[in-house]
């Protein structure tokens, strides 16, 4: 026994139909098998002769996901809706959307795909225009990156790319096969292609590779800050395109084609070196010498008379390449980089930094993107590098607080000066610095000369503790503030009158 579809997809196929679908898209639409969908029209058709005969002539037929054209003799149910449509194309509307709005407002009984073929034809003979950006000479350079030929490597023939920088005014341009799009290899190219050119251009437009640009932005990208750190050391204005608009850089799109079809079509490299040797070749055989489209003048000849004193000199160094990494710092102030510890100010503490660094220098900045410190790296691992104004002014080394207790007892005295030197000087007590800090610190309760002739009695005792200073500092205090007796009519001092009398 067959399958019997259900009530719910026959309905839903009858609906299609009646909408203007045909058999290819309700079946794309909804699972059931072409035959199955012929025969629920052909017996929908029975009932209803005048639907089937307007669905006949409305809906369209499809082969796959490409549209067929309706015979020649037979005249689109959207020709007299052509205007509306060219209006609606003007503003940019969808396939979609003008077929939504013909139904809504010219009460429009034909199929989707009828109105889309004939947006399609339309687009066709509508090209868009593109204005000729003009460039003076040094201004810009160009660059991207496109697939290269095959080259060998482990035994096989690989992928690899081609990186392509060309002058948007002489068209003079630079050819290197490359394995990678990194940002090292983005930066390498860069220089070897000023090198080539013998200068720098004001600024380059390029792509938005991730080497270059790490947020795509029509108003505000944000750059690569290797990048950027590279192109202010060679001294270009880095230019990225907006997103999705690779005809802002039209110049090298069109190279990389160029360079694709007529050096590298059909050709094979045993090696990334014996590529590069062709294109070197290439260059001078046939790009430089070919005629410049806009200017009428050959390239290289246009590039020496025009561009080339324009281009600002070369840098004496390349550029020191750096990585860029988030560290945060511990409790100790010190940040880790390849398993060496470097401080940082204290109160930076448990904050997250920005560190650049390679096999020349850390520099670690703040959120400001001020630097905060910068370190030679150390060799080894397990290592720190620790700087004295990292450290708070309270948190000081064994050595520098002992001198400290000392010159701070010299204040009160020689006495007080002995005694800390005898507490400090008994290695063999574990907490002598802390005991000798007791003695120093009870200058903030009691008086220098208190505190002086106390140590002076705890030094002829010999007994050097803590408590004993302290209690004769207390009792040295209370003397010196003993109060004076009152004066009152009666007191053992004081004779009676009486007796003053008796003697008369």
């Amino acid at each position: 026994m067959g399958n019997v579809l259900k009530m719910e997809k026959r309905q839903q196929v009858e609906s299609l139909h009646k909408l203007g679908y045909g058999i290819r898209a309700i079946n794309r639409m909804t699972g059931v098998h072409r035959g199955t969908i012929k025969r629920l029209i052909a017996k929908a058709s029975e009932h209803s002769p005048a639907a089937s005969d307007e669905s006949a002539q409305t809906a369209p037929t499809t082969s796959g996901n490409q549209p067929v054209d309706p015979p020649p003799n037979s005249k689109s149910s959207v020709e007299p809706h052509r205007t509306a449509i060219a209006e609606k194309l003007a503003l940019g509307l969808s396939a979609q959307r003008i077929y939504q709005d013909l139904v809504e407002e010219h009460a429009f009984t034909g199929s989707y795909d009828a109105v889309r073929r004939f947006v399609q034809k339309q687009k066709v003979d509508q090209p868009k225009y593109y204005a000729r950006l003009v460039h003076t000479p040094g201004e810009e350079a160009q660059v991207d990156f496109g697939v290269g030929s095959p080259v060998l490597k482990d035994g096989k023939y690989r992928k690899c790319w081609l990186f392509k920088m060309t002058l948007s005014f002489s068209g003079h341009s630079y050819e290197e096969l490359v394995w990678k799009q990194d940002v090292e290899t983005f930066i390498r190219c860069h220089e070897r292609a000023f090198r080539f050119f013998g200068g720098v251009p004001a600024s380059v437009k390029l792509d938005n590779l991730k080497s270059g640009v790490l947020t795509a932005s029509l108003y505000d990208p944000e750059l690569n800050p290797v990048y950027l750190a590279f192109a202010n050391h060679w001294g270009f204005a880095a230019n990225p395109c907006p997103p999705y608009r690779p005809e802002h850089k039209g110049k090298v799109e069109r190279d990389v084609g160029y360079t694709k079809d007529n050096a590298l079509k059909g050709k094979k490299f045993d090696s990334l070196d014996a590529g590069n040797a062709y294109l070197k070749q290439w260059n001078f055989n046939w790009a430089q010498k070919r005629i410049h489209g806009g200017h009428r003048e050959v390239v290289i000849d246009l590039f020496k008379k025009s561009e080339l004193c324009r281009l600002n000199p070369c840098v004496d160094s390349d550029f020191s390449l750096f990585k860029i990494a988030n560290r945060k710092v511990d409790n100790h102030g010190h940040i880790e980089v390849d398993s060496n510890f470097y401080s940082v100010p204290y109160k930076l503490i448990r904050q997250t930094l920005k560190v650049h660094y390679n096999s020349q220098f850390i520099k670690v900045c703040g959120h400001d993107g001020e630097m905060v410190a910068i370190y030679r790296p150390l060799e080894g691992k397990g290592k720190r590098h620790t700087q004295k104004d990292h450290i708070p002014t309270w948190n000081i080394p064994r050595e520098r607080e002992e001198l400290f207790l000392c010159e701070r007892a010299l204040k009160s005295g020689v006495n007080c000066e002995e005694l800390a030197l005898k507490v400090l000087m008994d290695k063999a007590d574990p907490i002598a610095l802390r005991r000798a800090r007791g003695i120093v610190y009870l200058d903030k309760k009691y008086s220098g000369t208190i505190l002086e002739r106390a140590c002076g009695y705890v030094i002829e005792s010999g007994d050097l503790r803590v408590q004993r200073v302290k209690a004769m500092c207390e009792k040295l205090a209370k003397e010196e503030v003993k109060p004076a007796k009152e004066l009152t009519q009666e007191d053992e001092c004081i004779r009676d009158p009486k007796e003053y009398a008796l003697e008369v």
